[in-house]
C-alpha cells in the first residue's frame, strides 16, 4: 500500500505547509513500517500472523491437499 498523495491532498491543504510534508514523511514510515511487519510475519501485537503457520506440518502424504480425497473421507467419516 503506498501513500497516496491525491487521496491526502484536501485535508493537507488545511495544514501549513511546514505541517504538510510531516504528515506525508509520518504517512510513509506508517507504511513502510506496516511492509516490514508483514514480511516479518508478525502481527501488530508481535504474535505470529496466522499466515506464518502455513505450510508448516507435512503429513508425509503427497495427496493430503487433494480436495476431492478430503470430501470423500469427511463424508464417510459423517456417515458412520
Amino acid at each position: 500500500m503506498a501513500v497516496e498523495k491525491n487521496k491526502l491532498e484536501d485535508p493537507l491543504k488545511q495544514l501549513p505547509d511546514e505541517l504538510q510534508n510531516e504528515v506525508l514523511r509520518f504517512a510513509k514510515s506508517l507504511v513502510q513500517k506496516s511492509h516490514a511487519r508483514e514480511a516479518s510475519g508478525l502481527t501488530e501485537s508481535g504474535a505470529p500472523s496466522v499466515r506464518a503457520f502455513f505450510g508448516i506440518w507435512d503429513s508425509g502424504d503427497h495427496h493430503s491437499g487433494d480436495n476431492d480425497r478430503i470430501d470423500a473421507d469427511l463424508a464417510r467419516e459423517y456417515a458412520t
